[in-house]
């Protein structure tokens, strides 16, 4: 999906790039959208429980960096999952159920970014002012991510940087 598309990729494309036979795939899976739907909810689980290991691994005091670090790290490596997941959330406009099961997976990412920025700002629970730049902070990576896969000379480096001078600010002034 992230090299041909949400439209031109099929479920024969998807089972022959993973070596399996079509007819496994539509065994377990009613659909291209449910295959792909699973997958997103896969990739979602798997970054919850980095996130949550992280959390886990890092005094409260070092949190923020750690998490900085590893979200810099992962640029890359995460880019074809963001390419997979707009073109998921462009067709959720039109689709409140895959719009529900979007947005439950980022609700629970956005409680995860809370507590790193409620850790960041010094303290050991999120306040209201947490959850919004936990949710400030996901829309906005969002729209990076699209522009930086919407244009090739996008400098995803340097808004990246600037998103982390940002942040801190923001949890070192008055909340």
């Amino acid at each position: 999906v992230a090299r041909d598309g949400l439209a031109d990729t099929n479920v024969k494309s998807i089972a022959a790039e993973a070596g399996v036979n079509p007819g496994l795939l539509h065994y377990h899976f009613a659909s291209k959208d449910a295959l792909l739907e699973a997958a997103v909810t896969a990739a979602s689980d798997a970054y919850i429980a980095g996130l949550d290991a992280l959390i886990a691994a890092h005094p409260r005091e070092k949190l923020l960096d750690a998490y900085i670090a590893d979200a810099a790290a992962n640029l890359d490596a995460h880019r074809d999952l963001f390419r997979v997941r707009l073109s998921l959330g462009v067709r959720a406009m039109n689709d409140a159920g895959l719009a529900a099961r979007l947005e439950a997976d980022n609700a629970e990412a956005r409680e995860r970014l809370a507590r790193i920025f409620a850790a960041g700002a010094g303290r050991s629970a999120p306040a209201d002012i947490d959850r919004l730049r936990a949710r400030l902070s996901k829309a906005g990576f969002e729209g990076l991510m699209l522009a930086w896969l919407s244009q090739p000379d996008f400098p995803m480096r340097a808004a990246f940087d600037e998103w982390v001078r940002g942040m801190r600010a923001g949890l070192t002034g008055p909340a």
